[in-house]
C-alpha cells in the first residue's frame, strides 16, 4: 500500500510541475507580446545612444524602412545569383553576359552598402547635438563590428574569427 501511495503521490507531484511550467510559459509568453518587437542591435543602439521616446520611434521607422530596403535589395541579389548560376548550365556561358550580371551583381551589393550608411547618417542626424552625438560616434565601431559579424562578438579593433584551420601549410601535405 505505501508503494502506492509513494507512486500517486510522485505523479500528482509530476502533474503540479508541468502545470506550473506550463503557467509560467504562458504568462511569460503574454508578458512579452506587449514589447516592440526589438532585436538585439535595436536594443543596443537604442541603450547605447540614450534614445527618447521620440527619437526611439523616430529610429524603428528608420530601421522599418531601412529593413524593407534591404529585403528589395537582397531579393534582387538573390535573382541575380540564380541567373549567374543558371548560366554555368549550358556547356559555353556567354562571357559578355556573365560579365554583365556580374557587374549588376556588384552594383546591388554596393546599392546595400549605401542604404545602409545613409541608415546611420539620418540615425545620428535625429541624436541631440552634444552628448548623443558623442555616443554615437564613439559607438558606432562597434555597430560596424556588429553588422560585420552578426551575433559574433568581436574583441575592440579585432578581426572576425577565423573558421577554419589556420592558415599555413598542413602536417600532411
Amino acid at each position: 500500500m505505501n508503494k502506492l501511495r509513494f507512486l500517486w503521490a510522485t505523479i500528482i507531484l509530476l502533474l503540479l510541475l508541468n502545470l506550473g511550467t506550463l503557467a509560467w510559459l504562458f504568462y511569460s509568453h503574454n508578458k512579452q507580446e506587449g514589447r516592440r518587437p526589438q532585436g538585439g542591435a535595436a536594443d543596443f543602439i537604442v541603450e547605447q545612444l540614450q534614445l527618447d521616446q521620440q527619437q526611439q520611434e523616430q529610429f524603428f521607422e528608420l530601421r522599418r524602412q531601412h529593413r524593407a530596403t534591404i529585403r528589395q535589395a537582397q531579393e534582387e541579389d538573390k535573382n541575380l545569383h540564380e541567373t549567374y548560376f543558371g548560366l554555368l548550365k549550358t556547356d559555353n556561358p556567354d562571357k559578355k553576359l556573365v560579365d554583365s550580371v556580374a557587374v549588376l551583381m556588384a552594383a546591388q551589393r554596393s546599392h546595400m552598402e549605401t542604404a545602409t550608411f545613409d541608415h546611420f547618417a539620418q540615425l545620428r542626424k535625429i541624436c541631440r547635438d552634444g552628448k548623443q552625438k558623442k555616443l554615437f560616434d564613439e559607438t558606432i565601431d562597434e555597430i560596424a563590428r556588429q553588422i560585420a559579424a552578426p551575433g559574433r562578438p568581436l574583441p575592440p579593433g579585432g578581426r572576425p574569427p577565423h573558421d577554419g584551420p589556420p592558415p599555413g601549410p598542413r602536417k600532411d601535405d
